[in-house]
């Protein structure tokens, strides 16, 4: 899960165990709320304006694209109003110009795809050097997917996401640079399931109730497929160019990059056969990014929670904010939920205040995105796949190598 970028830095990173607030908390809880409603006062106009840009047909077609990315644009005239395919796709041109989609883009089922373990490492990083300098060193960290600044009013913080053939492995080299001094502290947090997505009922409530958390449900399968297929080189090579970007790429497109980048004289046919292969096994699937609001008048931010119970925990994660105009995105992280959303504004205001009030939450971290500096996504440039062992069907990463690279960096910069 590549969550987006926010552009409505107002929200402050916050990590609460129930109970354990104290008066210095309270007082920060209590200037931080009062930035965050000064910042949503400038957007509140300019957002119920964004609202009135879209008609009640316009809502329709973004609410079933965002239920059915895979149906073919001339199956949904038989879901909303219009009539014509070129309508469809002129409406989506305007949802993308808006900053409201993106996409299509393909999201993997890492259990898919190779035999051995592999899966994303969710990490926060206290900075102890630069936001520019601590970045430079995750790079050497090869299958680092994407770094984005966290809001903080006392910590200097950023996310990132690594994928990973070995946590321990990953923890060791995150140490490395603590012990170095580059960071000061991290947090790393295994996401061994696959991420359910909801897009924003266009036509919900903006700022959704949370009295219904604890209603029953049936919580999804999340767990990862099997590897039940063998992956050529040619299909490796297609995935990675897959997996880049928030943006839909052609097919022809990633053969005109491999020949320019790479020097590899694959077919077109070759290509196709590829990307047919992972949707037929369902390596990959197709998505859409779909925003409440244009992307610069949303909020953008992580909730992990903590229950003495699994299945409370799963209950929270499947009714939190449900049916409203929100974009939903949640998951377990060892023995934590994590939601990420895209939500007007004023629906974080107050949020942790009021899931305070939920005895069941033990514990809950809030991170808020920021929009400056600005994050980096897919830095590996498709590195992540490089080290694909055909023959075993394994990808299994050279963590010695990367700590090498990193110790040879500390001491050509700092002497260390």
């Amino acid at each position: 899960m590549i969550f987006l970028n926010s552009c409505c830095p107002f929200l402050p990173a916050w990590s609460i165990e129930k109970g354990a607030l104290n008066s210095i908390e309270l007082k920060m809880h209590s200037f931080t709320r009062s930035i965050f409603e000064k910042g949503y006062k400038s957007l509140k106009g300019t957002t119920s304006m964004a609202q009135e840009l879209l008609n009640d047909n316009e809502k329709e077609l973004l609410t079933v694209l965002g239920k059915n990315p895979e149906m073919p644009l001339k199956e949904l005239l038989n879901y909303t109003k219009y009539k014509r395919v070129s309508s469809i796709v002129r409406k989506i041109g305007q949802f993308r110009e808006q900053d409201i989609l993106w996409g299509p883009v393909y999201r993997f089922d890492y259990g898919k795809l190779c035999k051995n373990s592999l899966h994303r490492l969710f990490c926060i990083l206290e900075l102890g050097e630069s936001y520019e300098t601590v970045t430079e060193y995750l790079k050497l960290i090869e299958p680092l997917e994407w770094v984005y600044p966290v809001l903080s009013s006392h910590k200097e913080l950023l996310s990132a996401g690594f994928l990973s053939s070995d946590d321990a492995e990953v923890k060791a080299l995150l140490q490395l640079l603590k012990e170095s001094n580059i960071i000061a502290n991290f947090t790393a947090r295994a996401r061994c399931h696959l991420d359910v997505r909801e897009t924003p009922n266009f036509f919900g409530d903006p700022v959704p109730s949370l009295d219904n958390l604890f209603n029953p449900c049936e919580f999804p399968d999340i767990s990862f497929g099997q590897h039940e297929t063998e992956w050529t080189e040619c299909d490796i090579r297609t995935l990675s160019h897959l997996q880049g970007g928030y943006e839909n790429i052609k097919l022809i497109e990633i053969l005109k990059r491999e020949r320019k980048l790479h020097n590899r004289e694959w077919k077109y046919t070759q290509i196709k056969y590829s990307y047919e292969k992972m949707l037929k096994n369902k390596l990959i699937k197709r998505i859409y990014f779909i925003h409440p609001y244009p992307l610069d008048q949303c909020a953008d931010f992580f909730l992990f929670l903590k229950t003495d119970n699994i299945e409370v925990t799963q209950r929270i994660l499947f009714n939190f904010a449900r049916g409203g105009r929100i974009y939903r995105e949640y998951s377990l992280c060892d023995d934590w939920g994590l939601m990420g959303c895209i939500s007007h504004p004023s629906f974080v205001i107050g949020l942790m205040h009021r899931l305070d009030q939920i005895e069941e939450i033990e514990k809950k971290e809030l991170y808020h995105l920021r929009s400056f500096p600005p994050g980096i996504a897919y830095v590996g440039e498709h590195s992540e796949f490089k080290y694909y062992n055909f023959e075993t069907q394994k990808l299994e990463y050279p963590y010695h190598v990367f700590r090498e690279k990193i110790k040879e960096k500390l001491e050509n910069e700092l002497g260390r």
